[in-house]
């Protein structure tokens, strides 16, 4: 997808090194966050709740060491993890 092991900033090596991963849900969550989908759109395409969908975003964005919704997307994405 564009990024080799070697492109990857340090951070986001260290990441894919220790085998960081995302569980499925949290997987759909950011896919679909990715695609321009709001918390409410999310939640509505998942058939949970908005809290729910904010809480699975707070857990990825720990995993993956973000700042903001938006970081852990481009986070996941630059792993290939969504």
């Amino acid at each position: 997808r564009g990024m080799t092991e070697d492109s990857l900033p340090t951070e986001l090596m260290q990441l894919k090194l220790e085998g960081t991963e995302l569980t499925r849900t949290e997987t759909k969550v950011l896919r679909l966050l990715a695609r321009g989908n709001t918390l409410e759109r999310t939640a509505q395409l998942l058939g949970t709740g908005r809290e729910t969908v904010k809480s699975q975003v707070r857990v990825a964005r720990g995993r993956l060491g973000a700042r903001n919704t938006t970081h852990a997307v481009a986070i996941a994405m630059s792993l290939e993890l969504i």
